[in-house]
Protein backbone atom coordinates (compact mmCIF):
# COMPACT_ATOMS: atom_id res chain seq x y z
CA UNK A 1 0.00 0.00 0.00
CA UNK A 2 1.24 3.22 -0.74
CA UNK A 3 2.20 5.90 1.92
CA UNK A 4 -0.38 9.05 1.50
CA UNK A 5 1.75 12.49 0.27
CA UNK A 6 1.42 14.62 3.62
CA UNK A 7 -0.92 17.99 3.10
CA UNK A 8 0.16 21.16 3.19
CA UNK A 9 -1.42 21.82 6.63
CA UNK A 10 0.26 19.11 8.37
CA UNK A 11 2.99 19.49 10.92
CA UNK A 12 6.63 18.36 9.85
CA UNK A 13 7.70 14.95 11.29
CA UNK A 14 11.19 14.66 13.03
CA UNK A 15 11.95 11.86 10.00
CA UNK A 16 11.37 14.45 7.26
CA UNK A 17 14.28 16.15 5.64
CA UNK A 18 13.54 19.70 7.11
CA UNK A 19 14.71 22.50 4.89
CA UNK A 20 13.40 20.59 1.64
CA UNK A 21 10.47 19.70 3.44
CA UNK A 22 9.50 23.07 5.00
CA UNK A 23 9.65 24.41 0.87
CA UNK A 24 7.84 21.48 -0.32
CA UNK A 25 5.09 22.51 2.01
CA UNK A 26 4.51 26.06 1.03
CA UNK A 27 5.02 25.26 -2.70
CA UNK A 28 2.17 22.85 -2.26
CA UNK A 29 0.38 25.73 -0.24
CA UNK A 30 0.42 27.89 -2.91
CA UNK A 31 0.11 25.42 -5.65
CA UNK A 32 -3.09 23.63 -4.23
CA UNK A 33 -4.53 27.23 -3.82
CA UNK A 34 -4.67 26.92 0.08
CA UNK A 35 -2.66 30.52 0.03
CA UNK A 36 -3.94 32.74 -2.71
CA UNK A 37 -1.87 35.24 -5.26
CA UNK A 38 -2.25 37.88 -3.61
CA UNK A 39 -2.28 36.59 0.10
CA UNK A 40 0.42 36.83 2.99
CA UNK A 41 2.80 34.44 4.06
CA UNK A 42 3.72 35.34 7.80
CA UNK A 43 6.47 32.93 9.46
CA UNK A 44 4.86 33.03 12.75
CA UNK A 45 1.78 31.46 11.50
CA UNK A 46 3.52 28.82 8.92
CA UNK A 47 6.26 27.82 11.62
CA UNK A 48 3.27 26.99 13.98
CA UNK A 49 1.31 25.13 11.13
CA UNK A 50 4.35 23.05 10.05
CA UNK A 51 5.69 22.89 13.63
CA UNK A 52 8.76 24.30 13.23
CA UNK A 53 11.20 27.01 14.02
CA UNK A 54 10.83 30.30 12.23
CA UNK A 55 14.41 29.83 10.81
CA UNK A 56 13.82 27.12 8.15
CA UNK A 57 10.24 28.56 7.12
CA UNK A 58 12.36 32.16 6.63
CA UNK A 59 14.58 30.34 4.47
CA UNK A 60 12.06 28.79 2.59
CA UNK A 61 10.52 32.56 2.39
CA UNK A 62 13.77 33.97 0.45
CA UNK A 63 14.15 30.50 -1.78
CA UNK A 64 10.71 31.00 -2.98
CA UNK A 65 10.95 35.35 -3.05
CA UNK A 66 14.22 34.53 -4.96
CA UNK A 67 12.33 31.95 -7.48
CA UNK A 68 9.46 34.94 -7.94
CA UNK A 69 6.77 33.22 -6.55
CA UNK A 70 6.56 35.41 -3.36
CA UNK A 71 7.38 39.04 -2.70
CA UNK A 72 8.37 40.51 0.44
CA UNK A 73 8.38 44.41 1.58
CA UNK A 74 9.78 45.49 4.73
CA UNK A 75 7.57 45.28 7.92
CA UNK A 76 5.11 43.57 6.51
CA UNK A 77 6.67 40.20 5.64
CA UNK A 78 6.00 38.02 2.13
CA UNK A 79 2.43 37.28 0.03
CA UNK A 80 2.34 35.31 -2.65
CA UNK A 81 2.43 37.41 -6.02
CA UNK A 82 -0.90 38.33 -7.77
CA UNK A 83 -1.48 37.03 -10.83
CA UNK A 84 -0.56 39.69 -13.67
CA UNK A 85 -0.41 39.45 -17.42
CA UNK A 86 3.04 40.36 -17.91
CA UNK A 87 4.06 38.15 -16.08
CA UNK A 88 2.10 35.19 -17.29
CA UNK A 89 3.31 35.77 -20.79
CA UNK A 90 7.10 35.81 -19.78
CA UNK A 91 6.30 32.69 -17.99
CA UNK A 92 4.50 30.14 -20.11
CA UNK A 93 6.75 30.61 -23.18
CA UNK A 94 10.06 30.08 -21.33
CA UNK A 95 8.88 27.23 -19.79
CA UNK A 96 7.65 25.29 -23.35
CA UNK A 97 11.08 26.39 -24.47
CA UNK A 98 12.40 24.05 -21.92
CA UNK A 99 10.37 21.36 -22.08
CA UNK A 100 10.68 21.54 -25.86
CA UNK A 101 14.29 21.21 -25.15
CA UNK A 102 14.02 18.05 -23.60
CA UNK A 103 11.75 16.35 -25.79
CA UNK A 104 14.46 17.04 -28.63
CA UNK A 105 16.34 14.38 -27.18
CA UNK A 106 13.89 11.67 -27.67
CA UNK A 107 15.37 10.02 -30.56
CA UNK A 108 13.43 6.50 -29.84
CA UNK A 109 10.29 5.37 -29.23
CA UNK A 110 9.45 4.98 -25.58
CA UNK A 111 9.33 1.75 -23.99
CA UNK A 112 5.99 0.21 -23.66
CA UNK A 113 6.00 -0.31 -20.04
CA UNK A 114 6.58 3.93 -20.24
CA UNK A 115 4.11 4.73 -22.28
CA UNK A 116 1.22 2.32 -20.74
CA UNK A 117 2.18 4.59 -17.25
CA UNK A 118 1.79 7.54 -19.27
CA UNK A 119 -1.30 6.49 -20.87
CA UNK A 120 -2.71 5.84 -18.01
CA UNK A 121 -2.06 9.12 -16.41
CA UNK A 122 -3.73 10.83 -19.00
CA UNK A 123 -6.66 8.57 -18.70
CA UNK A 124 -6.62 9.38 -15.11
CA UNK A 125 -6.20 13.46 -16.11
CA UNK A 126 -8.84 13.13 -18.35
CA UNK A 127 -11.61 11.84 -15.37
CA UNK A 128 -10.78 14.03 -13.11
CA UNK A 129 -12.86 16.88 -11.87
CA UNK A 130 -10.91 18.24 -8.91
CA UNK A 131 -8.52 21.01 -9.99
CA UNK A 132 -6.00 20.36 -7.21
CA UNK A 133 -5.30 16.96 -7.95
CA UNK A 134 -5.21 17.39 -11.84
CA UNK A 135 -2.78 20.26 -11.26
CA UNK A 136 -1.10 17.36 -9.09
CA UNK A 137 -1.35 14.69 -12.22
CA UNK A 138 -0.41 17.52 -14.70
CA UNK A 139 2.46 18.43 -12.95
CA UNK A 140 3.73 14.30 -12.35
CA UNK A 141 2.93 13.87 -16.20
CA UNK A 142 4.97 16.64 -17.16
CA UNK A 143 7.97 16.12 -14.61
CA UNK A 144 8.45 13.00 -16.78
CA UNK A 145 8.61 14.24 -20.13
CA UNK A 146 11.14 16.95 -19.33
CA UNK A 147 13.11 14.19 -17.26
CA UNK A 148 13.66 11.92 -21.02
CA UNK A 149 16.38 14.24 -21.13
CA UNK A 150 18.60 12.90 -18.57
CA UNK A 151 19.07 16.92 -17.99
CA UNK A 152 19.60 17.68 -14.32
CA UNK A 153 19.73 21.73 -14.41
CA UNK A 154 16.66 21.33 -16.91
CA UNK A 155 14.71 19.32 -14.69
CA UNK A 156 15.59 21.69 -11.68
CA UNK A 157 14.67 24.89 -13.77
CA UNK A 158 11.38 23.49 -14.77
CA UNK A 159 10.49 22.89 -11.62
CA UNK A 160 11.22 26.46 -10.24
CA UNK A 161 9.01 27.86 -13.27
CA UNK A 162 6.52 25.27 -12.65
CA UNK A 163 6.00 26.46 -9.20
CA UNK A 164 5.82 29.70 -9.95
CA UNK A 165 3.14 28.96 -12.70
CA UNK A 166 0.71 26.88 -9.99
CA UNK A 167 -1.13 30.15 -8.61
CA UNK A 168 -2.24 30.54 -12.95
CA UNK A 169 -2.72 26.89 -13.01
CA UNK A 170 -4.70 26.53 -10.00
CA UNK A 171 -6.52 29.50 -10.47
CA UNK A 172 -7.45 29.13 -13.33
CA UNK A 173 -8.49 25.63 -13.06
CA UNK A 174 -10.51 26.55 -10.41
CA UNK A 175 -12.81 28.76 -12.04
CA UNK A 176 -12.66 27.40 -15.85
CA UNK A 177 -13.28 23.69 -15.74
CA UNK A 178 -13.02 23.49 -19.50
CA UNK A 179 -10.28 21.54 -20.26
CA UNK A 180 -10.99 19.26 -23.79
CA UNK A 181 -8.22 21.01 -25.99
CA UNK A 182 -5.50 20.09 -23.12
CA UNK A 183 -6.21 16.83 -22.64
CA UNK A 184 -6.12 16.86 -26.60
CA UNK A 185 -2.82 18.42 -26.87
CA UNK A 186 -1.66 15.91 -24.20
CA UNK A 187 -2.27 12.58 -25.40
CA UNK A 188 -1.20 14.62 -29.46
CA UNK A 189 2.30 14.63 -27.45
CA UNK A 190 2.34 11.62 -25.96
CA UNK A 191 1.60 10.37 -29.87
CA UNK A 192 4.87 11.45 -31.44
CA UNK A 193 6.88 10.69 -28.46
CA UNK A 194 5.66 6.89 -28.84
CA UNK A 195 7.43 6.88 -32.49
CA UNK A 196 10.28 8.53 -31.50
CA UNK A 197 9.41 11.93 -32.87
CA UNK A 198 11.39 14.00 -30.51
CA UNK A 199 11.32 16.95 -32.61
CA UNK A 200 7.37 16.66 -33.58
CA UNK A 201 6.99 16.25 -29.47
CA UNK A 202 8.42 19.54 -29.20
CA UNK A 203 6.83 21.42 -31.88
CA UNK A 204 3.55 20.34 -30.04
CA UNK A 205 5.14 21.19 -26.74
CA UNK A 206 5.73 24.50 -27.38
CA UNK A 207 1.98 24.87 -29.21
CA UNK A 208 0.26 23.39 -26.45
CA UNK A 209 2.18 26.20 -23.31
CA UNK A 210 1.08 28.73 -25.80
CA UNK A 211 -2.54 28.16 -26.42
CA UNK A 212 -2.34 27.45 -22.06
CA UNK A 213 -1.16 30.87 -21.65
CA UNK A 214 -3.50 32.47 -24.66
CA UNK A 215 -6.52 30.63 -22.33
CA UNK A 216 -4.80 31.81 -18.95
CA UNK A 217 -4.54 35.57 -20.17
CA UNK A 218 -8.01 35.92 -22.15
CA UNK A 219 -9.35 34.76 -18.03
CA UNK A 220 -7.46 36.92 -16.55
CA UNK A 221 -8.90 39.95 -19.17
Amino acid sequence: MTTPAPTPHQPITRGEPLRESVYARIVELIASGHVTPGAPLTEASLSRTLDVSRTPVREALLRLQAEGVVDSALARGFMVKPLTARECGELYPVLGALEALALRSVTQPLPHELMDRLTCRLAELERCDDPVRRRELDTLHHDVLVGLSGNQYLTTLTGQLRNNLSRYEIAYMHHTPERAHTDTEHREILAALATGDGNLAATLTERHWKAGMERVLTWLA
